[in-house]
């Protein structure tokens, strides 16, 4: 009995060091002292494959130190929480990379900033390859993005008045953003075998600053042998391939889930016959809550010949986007949520929202529409009257 006992506790001792082991193995480090980081908190978000992970990292005499575990390479922005870096407004505040700490993190890495904080962050990462290149990178385009969102921020907090100045402010940002994707394109050529490069290129795909045709010229110039098989390739991969899977005239891609509002399995497929509208969306979306009564509106008016599949990107568990549809009965869709095991966002390379895809009965996609449009209900008006 007592050898039993013995081995059993043996068992569990073993698997403690093995996951303890694993832990470490997977932990990684972000530390640093940054001249003018006077807040008393900062706010690390990222995303890993349980969802959004949100934490708080405690700052003393203008340095920090962070320890967590990750699976894979993931890129990390910390807000530090000091006032001067927030774009504030009379509703909230404008958000700016240039405003965050952002750096990459891999499993045992130990990544090291320095530098400082002005009215933006002047500060940047030491320690593997991926995190100099980030912080050349950034070097270059932060300062660029600074002064254009302080451009905007004069004339959203009426700073300037005189209708001539506000046009050349808006000259002068629209100068500098174009700068800033200039920069980010020759980075991507300059740095192939690069990690940041692959997430640059999913990432500017995502914010559409770059076309379908210059993302998958950029994307063959990304060195594939080395770079095959991280999360950024990975992702950039994806985004290019959902551009020619969903292009107007190819038949749609699979949307199949069980992360529905009713929580029964979906299949699009079961829904050929009729036109369906995708509709790419989220409850943080203004545009795509405003764009609904219209799209409720067409639902009644082509009933016996159309479909509204809502595809919701949310941060949270779904909480949200189970409390709004639930509050608004009248939007009685089929709603499935795209989750990291299913990215339908991903998959449609949905680069800004709403986005609303048509599908004629067929399968075939005849329509693809982003930002909330009338001419998405002059298409179907053409094709269902």
């Amino acid at each position: 009995m007592k050898k039993g006992i013995i081995k059993i506790i043996v068992v569990i001792v073993l698997l403690f060091v093995s996951q303890f082991s694993f832990a470490q193995q997977n932990s990684f480090t972000v530390s640093g002292k940054i001249k003018g980081l006077d807040s008393k908190y900062m706010h690390i978000v990222f995303k890993d494959e349980t969802g959004t992970r949100r934490d708080s990292i405690a700052v003393i005499n203008e340095s920090f130190s962070y320890t967590t575990s990750i699976k894979e390479m993931t890129m990390i922005s910390i807000s530090p929480g000091v006032e001067a870096v927030m774009k504030r407004t009379g509703r909230g505040y404008f958000p700016a990379k240039s405003s965050l700490l952002q750096f990459v993190a891999t499993p045992g890495a130990d990544i090291k900033f320095s530098g400082k904080i002005t009215d933006f962050v002047d500060a940047y990462p030491k320690g593997d390859e991926a995190n100099k290149s980030l912080a050349k990178l950034n070097k270059s385009v932060f300062p660029l993005m600074n002064k254009s969102v302080n451009l905007s921020l004069k004339i959203a907090n009426k700073v300037v008045t005189d209708s001539i100045a506000i046009k050349e402010m808006e000259k002068t940002g629209k100068v500098l953003d174009e700068k800033v994707i200039t920069i980010k394109e020759k980075f991507i050529q300059d740095n192939p075998s690069s990690a940041t490069s692959a997430w640059l290129l999913a990432d500017m795909m995502l914010r559409s600053q770059v076309s379908n045709e210059k993302a998958t010229a950029l994307f063959s110039k990304i060195n594939k042998e080395k770079l095959v098989g991280t999360s950024f390739y990975i992702e950039a991969a994806k985004r290019v391939d959902g551009i020619s899977a969903t292009a107007v005239g190819k038949q749609v891609p699979a949307i199949i889930s069980g992360n529905t509002y009713d929580g029964k399995n979906f299949d699009l497929a079961s829904l050929k016959g009729k036109y369906v509208v995708i509709d790419f969306w989220g409850t943080w979306c203004g545009p795509c809550i405003a764009g609904m009564p219209k799209m409720k509106e067409y639902l009644d008016k082509y009933q016996t010949k159309m479909e509204i599949v809502g595809v919701a990107s949310e941060s949270d568990d779904g909480t949200r986007w189970k409390k709004f549809i639930t509050d608004n009965p009248e939007y009685n869709w089929h709603h499935v949520l795209s989750r990291k095991d299913k990215d339908y966002i991903l998959k449609f390379s949905v680069a800004g929202f709403p986005t609303k895809i048509i599908v004629d009965p067929t399968g075939k996609i005849v329509g693809r529409f982003v930002g909330e449009t009338e001419e998405i209900y002059t298409k179907l008006d053409e094709l269902l009257k």
